[in-house]
């Protein structure tokens, strides 16, 4: 039995983050993760413009009488040239004309005839002027490799006239339930069975990190066909996680078929409540990972263990824990870390994290109902109202 960290640890020192890439258009790119530094290949802006709707003329100007002789729409171009005390009406983002070098925003000027305006404010060199390139300007590197993608990166891709972008492909990860107890949705519930939500928990947590599963099956608790529909998973993924079958009961085979695939046995059992009872092995540079089948159990797991592995072969680092402070108590005592089910909100200016578990019972799936977090309470300690504590995003 090891600790949770040493767990990750173990994991990271036998496997390494994919490095398939793939070209996606950037419309598909939302917290991807970029596989190549991308540089600008234009301007941004590729040409002088106007931050507002009014006037664009010289600044070095005899008096504040100008005559208007044109005007330029965003997208349109004025072909002529300005001479001193010409202007030309200007609305907002459309190219300064040759022979202008400041903006006079509309209201500031006075309108005598529709060729004729006096300006009411004096204008320096370059006032009110959006210069080229002032935003970005060319080869100049805007997203690094490793930088995941966001709606602001996406945004500027767009603006630099960039399609398509290099990324690491994602991971191909496979969901196995077992268990003889369980059936499906569309199935009439037979005494002694229960229904399979392990497999709309996980399938729904993936999804969240942007990862659709590749394959999501069941089976029974016989070994030999545990083992063949592992094998035959393991072809076509990088990930496999099993829920259920981890304990030290009968029916218990997963650590059993991991060795009988070719796995080589990572760890069994981590020092945590719930959950202490997974178990991890490698075979061909993939992970198998085996979670409880108590769904609150193996999402303490998946919170703590598997996220940060999934994020390190992503080519990603987070830390999911902050901390908060916390309001109740709890006041029973285990030797190894515990997790609770927990909810953070925020109150003058200040981040709570409070309990949604009411009862120390094995059955809490319900209590996750109204939780965002789980709290840590380390091995040998309680909990007292207003006490700063580690929190756990999932």
């Amino acid at each position: 039995m090891i600790e949770v960290k040493e767990a990750i640890k173990i994991i990271k020192s036998n496997l390494k983050p994919k490095d398939d890439i793939k070209t996606i258009n950037i419309i598909n790119s939302i917290n991807r993760v970029s596989a190549q530094d991308i540089y600008s290949p234009i301007d941004s802006p590729p040409f002088d413009r106007s931050p507002y709707d009014g006037y664009a003329y010289d600044a070095n100007i005899n008096g504040n009488e100008l005559v208007v002789v044109g005007e330029v729409y965003a997208g349109d171009v004025y072909e002529g040239v300005l001479h001193k005390n010409e202007s030309v009406k200007i609305m907002t983002g459309a190219k300064i004309p040759n022979g202008a070098n400041c903006v006079i925003k509309k209201e500031d000027v006075s309108i005598i005839s529709e060729d004729k305006i006096i300006v009411n404010k004096e204008l320096k060199v370059y006032d009110n002027y959006i210069f080229k390139g002032e935003d970005i300007p060319k080869d100049q590197l805007v997203i690094r490799k490793g930088d995941v993608i966001s709606y602001e990166c996406i945004g500027i891709l767009a603006s630099l006239g960039i399609k398509e972008i290099n990324v690491y492909d994602n991971l191909k990860i496979g969901i196995l339930n077992t268990g003889t107890e369980i059936q499906d949705l569309e199935e009439i519930l037979k005494d002694g069975k229960i229904y399979d939500s392990n497999r709309y928990i996980l399938h729904s947590k993936l999804l969240k990190r942007n990862i659709e599963p590749s394959i999501i099956d069941k089976v029974e608790d016989e070994i030999e066909e545990l083992e063949s529909k592992i094998k035959n998973i393991l072809k076509d993924v990088d990930i496999l996680i099993t829920t259920g079958g981890v304990s030290v009961g009968d029916k218990d085979l997963v650590p059993q078929a991991f060795k009988n695939v070719g796995g080589k046995e990572l760890f069994w059992k981590v020092k945590a409540k719930p959950g202490g009872a997974c178990c991890a092995s490698v075979v061909d540079e993939k992970l198998l990972f085996g979670l409880s089948g108590s769904p609150h159990a193996s999402g303490m797991v998946y919170a703590n263990i598997l996220i940060p592995v999934i994020e390190y072969m992503s080519h990603k680092e987070n830390d999911n824990s902050i901390k908060a402070i916390f309001r109740g108590t709890f006041n029973k005592k285990a030797k190894i870390d515990r997790y609770l089910n927990g909810r953070l909100y925020t109150e003058d200016a200040k981040l709570y994290v409070a309990m949604t578990d009411k009862n120390d019972v094995k059955a809490r799936l319900w209590s996750t109902l109204n939780s965002n977090c789980l709290i840590k309470v380390k091995g040998g300690n309680i909990l007292e109202d207003e006490q700063l504590v580690e929190v756990i995003i999932i």
